[in-house]
């Protein structure tokens, strides 16, 4: 059983999350499926190198390593922090879980470089509880979540995220607003006097007028596998808050802060994905949950159902990707 190879040691661990990550992946180093809505923009586009080169298992091995690499900071991130249990890479194998879906998943997109800046983002609100350098970290956390929606423009409604844990953390001051406006504006000052020294100021803010148009577009209606994704994403958050919350209260104050604002980060994200016409802004859900539900399937006294449905899961979405190589 899955929940059964993430109570090992250490190493056992890494070495778990490593192989089982290449048995979802395999499919698409065999036979690289094109991600059908890149929704490149001006600023991003030339990062990804299937559009210029042509070697699509070259963007596959990309995309593989830059997951893994998230999946081991956001473990090393939630265990620091004391929001999942010390050491344990459940909500990494989780996070890589959730974004290997699909094989059309199993390729280098937007969305992957957005969640790396957002977790960098993450990790300076955390660090930021009773901090002596909130405002620098505030500035910073702001810079990261900026950069992030450069690649999905729809991140910049994370934004709030960092007011509200401001006040949560009970550090918010008068200088908060502003210092967290420079950090948001810092990117794109910098993209704008770049356009400008070659003489492309209006290609600048023609890209930033196609983003603010996507920003307010009306959302596409979900597909029936993404109403069964959303159900099912329901049901677990409803069980796992259901369980953090009512133990929360025994936790020390920083723990209960944290966990409080992994929540609101949770909502925040919820209503982003379900608003935006971007589908790729719908993977940023991914961090709070996969920090949610680690901790959850981790504290569960009887693990039984919990490791059968993983288990369940990890087959079905196996089964999927390796579908591909047999139907064209």
């Amino acid at each position: 059983m899955i929940l059964k190879l993430f109570k090992t040691t250490y190493i056992a661990q890494i070495v778990f999350l490593i192989l089982l990550t290449i048995v979802l992946w395999l499919p698409a180093f065999i036979r690289p499926i094109p991600v059908v809505s890149l929704q490149f923009n001006q600023f991003t586009s030339f990062l990804f190198p299937e559009s210029y080169l042509g070697l699509p298992v070259l963007s596959v091995f990309i995309a593989f390593i830059l997951l893994l690499f998230e999946a081991f900071f956001l473990s090393y991130l939630f265990s620091v922090n004391e929001l999942t249990h010390r050491n344990n890479f459940l909500a990494g194998f989780l996070f890589i879980l959730f974004l290997s879906r699909s094989p059309e998943h199993l390729n280098f997109q937007p969305s992957q470089i957005a969640l790396l800046f957002l977790i960098l983002a993450l990790r300076n609100i955390l660090n930021n509880f009773k901090s002596t350098q909130s405002l620098n970290l505030l500035l910073t956390a702001s810079f990261w979540i900026s950069i992030a929606s450069l690649f999905v423009p729809s991140v910049i409604f994370i934004y709030p995220a960092l007011w509200i844990s401001l006040i949560l953390f009970q550090i918010f001051s008068w200088r908060s607003i502003p210092i967290s406006l420079i950090g948001l504006i810092i990117p794109y000052f910098i993209l704008f006097t770049a356009y400008v020294s070659v003489n492309e100021h209006l290609l600048f803010i023609d890209q930033i007028v196609r983003q603010a148009e996507s920003l307010f577009s009306m959302p596409t209606m979900p597909k029936t596998n993404e109403i069964i994704e959303l159900a099912l994403s329901a049901i677990l958050t409803f069980f796992s808050a259901s369980y953090i919350l009512s133990r929360v209260g025994k936790q020390v104050i920083h723990i209960r802060k944290k966990t409080s604002f992994i929540f609101w980060l949770l909502g925040i994200s919820i209503l982003v994905s379900i608003l935006s016409t971007d589908v790729s802004a719908r993977e940023i859900v991914f961090i709070p949950f996969a920090a949610i539900l680690g901790y959850y399937f981790n504290a569960l006294k009887r693990q039984f159902w919990a490791d059968l449905f993983i288990s369940l899961i990890f087959f079905l979405i196996l089964f999927q990707n390796y579908k591909s190589l047999f139907y064209a």
